[in-house]
């Protein structure tokens, strides 16, 4: 790919102004993650994404447009005060640089994420916007968008959100972007007194979660360098087909789905009962959410009791719902106190409650993960078992040393899932037993059975 061109967006809004850094911006700044850091370690979101239909540069580069306009945590600036604290400026108009650059043919995923890397790399001058953007064109048409987000913007607008609005724009302009809370809106509620009384429900609600989890401790390096970071992904159109289907017949969400048979293959490797998890909200656009849970990146610690086990799959999967409607209000809180609240558990409990075992999942509705291929035959399931595809990326350990990692990731037509912790604590292969163990029980639940007896996994 080589660099052909750089276009100046320009963006105007109606709004702007400053407000207070929210908590989980503050919590990211304690522990070091800044937004303006420069080179590999730069902390940030990258997204590389098609785009859909054919629209040539001048759509796509209005729907750039429209989108910085619409969110305004992608024109926010972090200027440091004298004392070195960072402020939140919101701006009102500007301009955005989007590289262009060519390709003689469509990339492929591994190219485009060793490209969202690269594009990261430079980091974010304190005058920079939060947003590095380019498209690849292939004959002169735009192909691909890429992004990288710096984590303080990406704390409040994930990048795939932001790709997918810039998709649909770029093909059709009149497509309506919706409303959400945005960083300003939020930093307000967690200053107001019901949002301190919030935090503190939540600091109560995780303590209790914390004393309750047998998750054993995991290993934290002595050393960040030299420190392995396995990370293990799954390809599976089965995990999608299966999910849906079994949300649909339980009359639960696919999040439970997912997380009750992921509890179930993490309690068989461990020999454990129970498992915590730590959930990413869904869907904040509806009026529920926006009074329960202010925090866009707001998190819910959910415990699970494993002992319902695979013969019980249907009321494992009830009770995660229900786990997760008991904590649908919880989120990240002033990082401060929250620092105080794992100092006090630990002393508790006797070991560190810093590193707890946690897993991240992006629940996603089954009408958008999978709509008429949920009711296929079982002979479909089994012939996308056996198409999975399993890949492994050792790379230098980040941001989630210590811990186990799980995120379901793109559901369309298949479903993704990933892995990673460090080295010490489990290997590449632990973690693909993991994720076999996981697709397996998905699958053998939803054609009858608690064992998929097709393709490469045949025997299990």
């Amino acid at each position: 790919m080589r660099q052909i061109a750089r276009h100046d967006v320009v963006f105007a809004a109606g709004t702007a102004g400053e407000h207070e850094l929210t908590w989980s911006q503050k919590a990211h700044e304690r522990e070091g993650c800044h937004p303006h850091l420069h080179g590999p370690r730069n902390r940030n979101v990258r997204m590389g994404r098609a785009l859909d239909g054919r629209p040539d540069m001048a759509a796509v580069l209005h729907a750039f447009a429209a989108v910085m306009a619409h969110f305004e945590a992608l024109r926010t600036l972090y200027p440091r005060e004298a004392d070195g604290h960072l402020r939140a400026v919101v701006v009102a108009s500007g301009v955005l640089q989007v590289d262009e650059y060519a390709s003689d043919a469509r990339a492929t995923s591994d190219e485009l994420s060793a490209f969202t890397l690269r594009l990261a790399e430079p980091g974010f001058a304190p005058d920079d916007l939060p947003l590095r953007a380019a498209v690849i064109t292939v004959d002169g048409r735009p192909i691909h968008i890429v992004l990288s987000l710096h984590h303080f913007s990406a704390d409040t607008t994930a990048a795939r959100i932001v790709a997918e609005h810039i998709a649909r724009l770029a093909a059709d302009p009149g497509a309506d972007l919706g409303s959400g809370w945005q960083p300003r809106q939020i930093a307000s509620f967690e200053g107001s007194p019901s949002g301190l009384r919030h935090a503190h429900r939540v600091d109560t609600h995780d303590r209790a979660m914390l004393r309750q989890s047998v998750m054993p401790e995991l290993q934290t390096p002595a050393s960040h360098r030299d420190t392995v970071y396995n990370f293990v992904c799954l390809d599976s159109a089965a995990v999608a087909l299966a999910a849906a289907r079994l949300a649909k017949q339980y009359r639960t969400s696919v999040a439970a789905v997912l997380q009750a048979a992921y509890a179930c293959a993490l309690a068989e490797l461990l020999s454990i009962g129970t498992c915590v998890f730590n959930t990413v909200m869904a869907n904040r656009q509806t009026a529920f959410a926006r009074e329960a849970v202010a925090h866009v990146a707001g998190r819910a610690l959910v415990p699970v009791d494993t002992s319902l086990g695979s013969d019980r799959f249907p009321a494992l999967c009830r009770a995660v719902d229900a786990a997760l409607a008991r904590s649908s209000s919880v989120s990240l809180r002033e990082p401060d106190r929250y620092a105080r609240s794992l100092d006090e558990v630990s002393a508790e409990l006797g070991r560190s409650a810093h590193n707890p075992y946690m897993v991240n999942v992006r629940p996603i509705a089954p009408g958008t993960l999978i709509r008429a291929r949920a009711l296929r035959a079982q002979q479909d399931l089994e012939r996308a078992m056996a198409s999975s595809r399993y890949r492994r990326f050792p790379k230098p350990v980040d941001t989630y040393s210590g811990k186990l990692c799980f995120d379901v990731w793109g559901m369309s037509e298949t479903a993704g899932i990933s892995l990673g912790t460090d080295a010490t604590s489990f290997d590449a292969t632990d973690l693909e037993q993991v994720l076999l163990s996981f697709e397996r029980r998905l699958v053998g639940a939803a054609i009858g059975g608690h064992a998929a007896q097709s393709g490469s996994f045949a025997g299990a």
